[in-house]
């Protein structure tokens, strides 16, 4: 493939993420949830982890600490998120889902793979597993 035609390739495919990822948020953070895509994305971490410090959860989104707080603060104040700090050391503060939580990023995180099957359904076992190992292969470049 020469320069010209991989260039237009990987326009080509820009074009297509970004429109999956206008559908994805589109059909899957409904109005009766209040959450942004990065709040949602906080909450799945959290969800999958259990309990973080914030510096912790900011490194494994890939953002400052004080962006990772502000997003925090959003949730602590919608009562989606709790801050507690640790009996042994004061100084340690664990981010956790609130309890009212809980249904919610599990109802986001169902309705999320509904979208998934009915996207992949015409995709053969094997297309889906090249598919998925593409997707993986330039996930490790992140």
């Amino acid at each position: 493939m020469n320069d010209m035609s991989r260039a237009s390739k990987l326009e080509e495919l820009d074009r297509v993420f970004s429109e999956m990822a206008r559908f994805f948020i589109s059909q899957w953070l409904v109005e009766e949830v209040e959450i942004s895509p990065k709040q949602f994305i906080l909450m799945r971490v959290l969800h999958q982890v259990k309990r973080s410090t914030v510096s912790d959860l900011a490194n494994i989104l890939k953002q400052s600490n004080s962006a990772t707080t502000i997003a925090l603060n959003r949730l602590v104040k919608a009562n989606l998120v709790d801050r507690v700090r640790d009996e042994e050391d004061r100084r340690v503060v664990w981010v956790t889902l609130a309890p009212k939580a809980i249904p919610v990023i599990e109802g986001l995180l169902a309705r999320r793979r509904l979208l998934v099957a009915n996207l992949t359904e015409k995709l053969t076992d094997e297309e889906l597993e090249q598919f998925t190992n593409c997707l993986e292969k330039m996930r490790q470049c992140l």
